[in-house]
């Protein structure tokens, strides 16, 4: 005895679900990653330090802290830590950030740098 299997097919109505459902993800996608951070500011606050700046402005800022000088640069609409007199560096390490709601943190040099403005996001986890 043989036991045939039932060959199922795409119906019309499962291709539209399809559809539309890969154009949701390209639409939210394209809206997370190309999101424009016009008018965002960064601010940079350490125990003895506590300014914003444009993120649109260029310039490289040294903020002391209890370790020594950490030095953020802002370039090209980007923030991101070139030096730290931290042991393991994972302020470096972060990369250079540029959407709302990103930041960067020096724990042992106490130096905290945000990117503030209009449409804050949550983080991944909270999407």
């Amino acid at each position: 005895m043989t036991v045939k299997k039932k060959r199922t097919r795409l119906r019309p109505g499962d291709c539209a679900i399809v559809a539309i459902a890969v154009s949701l993800i390209v639409v939210f996608s394209c809206r997370y990653f190309f999101a424009s951070s016009g008018g965002a500011r960064i601010e940079i606050t350490a125990p003895s330090y506590d300014d914003s700046f444009s993120l649109e402005e260029n310039r490289v800022v040294d903020v002391s802290g209890p370790l020594g000088i950490t030095r953020v640069v802002i370039r090209d609409g980007e923030v991101w830590v070139s030096e730290s007199p931290c042991k393991q560096k994972i302020c470096v390490k972060m990369g250079h950030k540029h959407r709302v709601g990103d930041q960067i943190i020096c724990i042992p040099n106490r130096v905290l740098v945000e990117i503030v403005g209009k449409g804050e996001q949550v983080d991944g986890i909270a999407r």
